[in-house]
């Protein structure tokens, strides 16, 4: 005889194997979902790493002789292969080892900067193990605007300076950051110019010059590279500090980078030597979502700091009513 204690057992078991298929089903979905999407994402992520170079009509990934000279001729994408192999073999110089000891003129002397670091150690609220990027890097010591960060504050990052005689200083400090001897491209390609050998403010004259206007010895030739392309190379498009002192180039360098495939949160940009002028800077750096931090302003530097606006995207311009 059927009771009614059984037709409730009943009910119960069977409520409890719909829910065991209800969950199996479910996993089943999710699982499925995750392995079409999966691919997907891989896609998109290489496609983004070298969507420039895709842009560019009839240029080709691969490249039978990769060299320099072909890189600067043929003035390849930003984000070529091709450019990444020779800069990741021929220009980027690895960091020195934690147990060397910095070998400093001025070792008790914490922050050499006018005043940057400071700016920039409020605004990340004393951030740690942050990375940097500074061209202009000098000797590595005088001025600069990094050594603080890496030796007090755990830091690393890119140290750039193309005039010969200061990076072979700089190249003595033991820094514990990546360093290049090379000038930043004022093309969104590679390029080879003449550079004025003067310590400190050494700048891009012109285009390359022969042997004979070498010899004279106030020039040298030296090979620019884009930013964008270093930070690829490097596998780090994540800056915390941009510091950019080019002696009167900042502006063209600014405008060769994609913003929207970098995230630097603050850029320190020298602006007393601009052509263009400080409002320029101003303006520009605002149409590329960052907000006008303030001045600096010593004997020793004129630079101005912007902070990436992080609510740039929420803002939106609407119509009072009620005026």
């Amino acid at each position: 005889m059927v009771t009614l204690r059984s037709i409730r057992i009943l009910m119960i078991r069977r409520r409890m194997l719909l829910m065991c298929l209800a969950a199996i089903i479910g996993l089943f979905l999710i699982k499925r979902f995750m392995m079409d999407n999966e691919p997907h994402h891989k896609t998109t992520k290489k496609k983004g790493l070298y969507n420039l170079m895709e842009e560019t009509p009839n240029m080709s990934k691969h490249v039978k002789d990769c060299t320099i000279e072909y890189a600067n001729e043929h003035k390849l994408q930003q984000d070529h292969p091709c450019l990444l192999d020779i800069i990741r073999r021929q220009y980027l110089n690895k960091p020195s080892p934690a147990d060397v000891p910095l070998y400093l003129d001025y070792p008790n002397i914490k922050d050499q900067s006018a005043g940057q670091v400071t700016a920039v150690l409020r605004l990340l609220r004393n951030l740690t193990k942050g990375f940097f990027i500074e061209s202009g890097a000098a000797d590595g010591e005088s001025f600069s605007n990094s050594l603080f960060l890496e030796r007090d504050m755990n830091w690393t990052g890119l140290l750039i300076e193309p005039e010969p005689k200061s990076y072979g200083d700089l190249a003595k400090r033991n820094r514990k950051s990546w360093t290049l001897q090379n000038c930043l491209s004022l093309e969104k390609y590679p390029t080879e110019v003449s550079f004025e050998k003067t310590e400190i403010t050494g700048k891009i004259i012109g285009n390359k010059v022969s042997q004979s206007e070498l010899s004279a010895g106030k020039l040298a030739n030296v090979q620019c590279l884009p930013l964008y392309s270093i930070l690829l190379a490097h596998g780090q498009t994540w800056v915390d500090f941009f510091s950019l002192d080019v002696e009167g180039h900042e502006l063209q360098v600014l405008k060769t980078i994609p913003w929207h495939k970098v995230n630097i949160t603050v850029v320190a940009v020298e602006w007393e030597h601009v052509e263009e002028g400080y409002y320029a800077i101003v303006d520009y750096m605002k149409e590329q979502g960052y907000v006008n931090f303030g001045r600096i302003a010593t004997p020793y530097a004129r630079d101005v700091v912007f902070i990436k606006d992080f609510l740039d995207d929420l803002r939106y311009d609407y119509i009072d009513y009620d005026e």
